[in-house]
């Protein structure tokens, strides 16, 4: 495949001993979402990590193991700040915890949101932020402007984005590293600008759920059959591993896998898939030969063939818009 430098899988954990295993399993970087004792009176809607659910929350106790592990494997670790609906008394308890783990030495603070990052810099708080999908990198000039305005290094792109598009943003920016999502998560919408709730306790979301749909003006009936497309449609099983090589390619420096608050289990599962994949596209010169075999792993893994509304790069599903 000519790889020409090492690529990282940045999976999510939610405790140490998650984060020891995804390690084992091939994680060379950890992402995680912090609740401290001091968020307790706002409801997990209010989190700062984008989450709703307990089980995506780690307290500071559990967060210091993680770093710890983390340091001890020479792992980076990065703190999810990418909450973009908060209210005002929270800037200084989220500023509050951005500053404790600066202490601990994370490794960047993952955000979406620009007033937030204002706050970060005008507080004085030195750890890098990388840019996420709710930042909405959609183009070249908006990730020169995150590095300039904020000296920000790495970027999560939006998960809208197709192949010959990623590769325009990468080659114009060459003083930025860029992270694709691989796994897991894949949405109809752009997650930046989706107005819905996530809020569902069974994490049954929106975009997956079978309701009546109307759109004014009533002319945009395309609208309306996209978002029917994709009900009954299991986001979690979300997969982009057929354009490891074409991502590569392009210069891409890290394979995003989502899944913070899911089981343990799932997430290893997911790290060995997207290795095992990589792996497979550096020992075969072959790509179609390693695409049909990764998409037997896909069904094996998920118990489903291959969909376009699950495939972060349908183009590729048709042999278009390849990156070479």
């Amino acid at each position: 495949m000519g790889q020409k430098k090492k690529i990282d899988i940045i999976s999510p954990a939610d405790s140490a001993y998650e984060a020891m295993l995804l390690i084992e399993a091939g994680a060379t970087a950890l992402y995680c979402g912090l609740f401290p004792e001091y968020f307790k009176d706002y409801p997990y809607f209010f989190s700062p990590n984008q989450r709703s659910f307990k089980e995506a929350q780690m307290n500071e106790k559990e967060f210091e193991r993680v770093v710890d592990i983390c340091k001890s494997k020479n792992i980076p670790i990065y703190l999810t700040i990418n909450q973009v609906y908060f209210l005002e008394e929270q800037i200084p308890l989220i500023i509050r915890m951005a500053k404790y783990a600066e202490l601990l030495s994370v490794d960047g603070f993952i955000m979406g949101s620009i007033p937030l990052m204002l706050h970060i810099k005008d507080a004085g708080i030195k750890t890098p932020i990388i840019a996420s999908t709710m930042a909405v990198t959609l183009n070249s000039f908006t990730a020169d402007f995150y590095y300039k305005f904020f000296n920000i290094k790495k970027i999560t792109l939006p998960r809208s984005l197709k192949l010959n598009e990623i590769k325009q943003i990468v080659a114009n920016n060459p003083n930025i590293n860029f992270d694709t999502f691989i796994l897991v998560g894949k949405c109809p919408n752009v997650e930046g600008f989706c107005g819905f709730l996530h809020t569902n306790p069974n994490k049954i979301w929106p975009c997956e759920q079978v309701y009546d749909i109307e759109c004014y003006p009533k002319e945009r009936k395309e609208i309306i059959n996209i978002q029917k497309m994709w009900q009954g449609f299991p986001r979690s099983h979300g997969c982009g591993i057929c354009a490891i090589p074409d991502l590569i390619k392009i210069g891409i420096t890290g394979f995003k896998i989502v899944g913070r608050g899911s089981p343990a289990s799932f997430k290893i599962k997911n790290v060995e898939l997207v290795t095992h994949s990589i792996k497979l596209f550096e020992e075969e010169k072959d790509i179609k030969i390693v695409r049909k075999k990764v998409l037997s792993l896909y069904k094996e893994h998920f118990g489903h063939e291959c969909s376009p509304f699950v495939c972060y790069f349908p183009e590729l599903l048709s042999g278009a818009d390849k990156a070479s």
